[in-house]
Order: C-alpha cells, then sequence, then structure tokens
C-alpha cells in the first residue's frame, strides 16, 4: 500500500476523541502510523527529544486547543522555538470543539496553521484535509 504521509500526530486529551480519530484515520489507509498525546506537555516533550530524528515526526499534527497543563495555544508557542534539525516541515491544524471567531482568528496568527478545523473530524473531512495537503506539497 501506499501511503499518502508516514505519519500522523493527535494531540487531544479527550480518549473518546482519540480513539474515533485513530479509527477514522486508519480506515483511510492514507497514513503509515499515528503517534497520540494526551495534552500539549506531553507533546512539547517528544518533539523536544526527537527534533533531530525528522523521520520519526509526524507530518501532520492535529492540535486540540483546550487541554490541561499545556493547552493548544502554548503548545504553538513553545512548538516554534524548537530547532528542528534539516528540513523538517509539518502541516499543523487546530481540531477543536470551539466555534468562536476569537480562536479561529488566533489560529490565523500562527504562520505554521495550516487550517482551523471543527469537531468531528469526519472521514470525508480528513480526506480532503489530506489532498489539500499532497496538493500543496
Amino acid at each position: 500500500m501506499s501511503y499518502l504521509l508516514s505519519t500522523v500526530g493527535i494531540i487531544d486529551d479527550d480518549q473518546i476523541y482519540q480513539l474515533v480519530m485513530k479509527r477514522t484515520i486508519e480506515h483511510t489507509g492514507m497514513i503509515r502510523s499515528i503517534l497520540q498525546f494526551y495534552d500539549g506537555e506531553e507533546a512539547i516533550g517528544f518533539f523536544r527529544e526527537k527534533y533531530e530524528a525528522i523521520d520519526e515526526l509526524p507530518q501532520l499534527i492535529l492540535l486540540d486547543i483546550n487541554m490541561p497543563y499545556m493547552n493548544g495555544w502554548q503548545f504553538l508557542d513553545e512548538f516554534i522555538k524548537i530547532d528542528f534539525k534539516s528540513d523538517y516541515k509539518s502541516v499543523i491544524y487546530i481540531v477543536s470543539s470551539s466555534t468562536s471567531q476569537e480562536d479561529i482568528s488566533k489560529a490565523n496568527e500562527y504562520s505554521i496553521v495550516s487550517g482551523y478545523k471543527v469537531k468531528p473530524i469526519t472521514r470525508d473531512k480528513f480526506e480532503a484535509m489530506m489532498k489539500s495537503i499532497v496538493n500543496t506539497a
């Protein structure tokens, strides 16, 4: 099977959402592996540890905003400080249940954020995201 991307990272504290999203992604057959993080702090620790091993890092990150310990905004603020080796690039989508215009506007302030999607992410929405990533690569 030919995968469109090697790895996706899901950063979300909702365990049920994580399970549903993982199954949704697996059913598309577009991703080789899925990394799951349950808060921004856990995720940023992984990125800081693996910043030189770009083949282990996700090419797509689905990031929730409202999480304990380190929220999505704090994650982004720390993520942009990491000095990744080589030419690592990741597509980051904010995936939130929030429909607040303030959150959407704030997401647009981050140049590393490719878009803002409102939960739930269906298989069709995920496949559309993947197509837009492949078409812009």
